[in-house]
């Protein structure tokens, strides 16, 4: 089982939409995919559809985390998408406690990788879409992933930004002792001008394993998500959206490819 964090500590990068749209294309080419949102701000959990989840007062991985309710197991969250082969494990609004809640508790980087051990088998890929900002929760996430990938945007501020989510990275691994490997750096939401071309080209050189290609910033996208869905699952009205929409999901299909060979790699170093 992969299990690889999305993160990025600056907000508005298309972080969530790169989940739900990599582990859609994971699950196209025969992978057992979970996507789990750790965001409190439940952003993935509205694009799968699921805002009813969002204000339940039922089992939460808010739960599972701080240890409110020991009955619970994380495999209790776990939904079926309706409409694609994507399990989820959704978002309430208890998390927001949670970094709170996990501030003085001992071994509170190492809660959710617990957790996700008891999956160990069920899944091939686990993705976790992380919080906008670095926190208990993301060290959760990378600590239990051991890999990550980071989205950024094609602009100046994205290379400091990277910077700081590397160093957060470094001192994870000192403090933990453990390795968090970098499957892929993703220009996302890239438009096309000469300062993107620009900027691209110097990311290219100063941050390592930048893809070789980019996902452009596409209203399709936001039609997918407003219908609760995967630009996979999505159903254009014309001709016209139909042939956009294979052409996003066929980067996506890179990409995947992208981070199953960066993973093959470096279970085999």
């Amino acid at each position: 089982m992969t299990i690889a964090a999305v993160c990025n500590q600056k907000g508005g990068v298309g972080k969530t939409t790169l989940t739900i749209n990599l582990g859609a294309a994971l699950a196209h080419q025969g992978q057992r995919v979970l996507l789990i949102d750790l965001d409190p701000q439940g952003h993935m959990t509205e694009g799968v559809g699921m805002q009813d989840a969002y204000l339940s007062e039922g089992a939460s991985l808010y739960d599972c985390l701080v240890g409110t309710n020991k009955g619970i197991k994380i495999a209790d969250l776990i939904r079926q998408h309706e409409r694609e082969s994507l399990w989820i494990i959704p978002a309430t609004y208890q998390l927001m406690l949670v970094e709170q809640a996990l501030f003085m508790a001992r071994n509170r980087e190492h809660k959710l990788k617990a957790l996700l051990g008891q999956l160990d088998g069920q899944f091939d890929w686990v993705l976790i879409d992380c919080p906008p900002s670095l926190g208990n929760l993301t060290d959760n996430a990378l600590n239990a992933s051991g890999n990550v990938i980071v989205p950024i945007q094609a602009e100046a501020t994205s290379v400091r930004a990277v910077e700081l989510l590397f160093d957060q990275i470094e001192s994870i691994e000192r403090g933990l002792n453990i390795q968090v490997r970098v499957l892929a750096v993703v220009p996302n939401l890239v438009q096309d001008s000469a300062m993107s071309k620009r900027i691209l080209s110097d990311l290219r050189k100063q941050v390592p394993v930048v893809t070789p290609f980019e996902l452009r910033k596409r209203v399709l996208l936001q039609a997918a998500w407003s219908s609760g869905c995967s630009i996979f699952g999505y159903k254009p009205q014309s001709r016209a959206d139909e042939q956009i929409r294979a052409e996003i999901a066929d980067v996506y299909s890179h990409l995947a490819d992208f981070v199953i060979e960066r993973a093959k790699g470096d279970q085999g170093a």
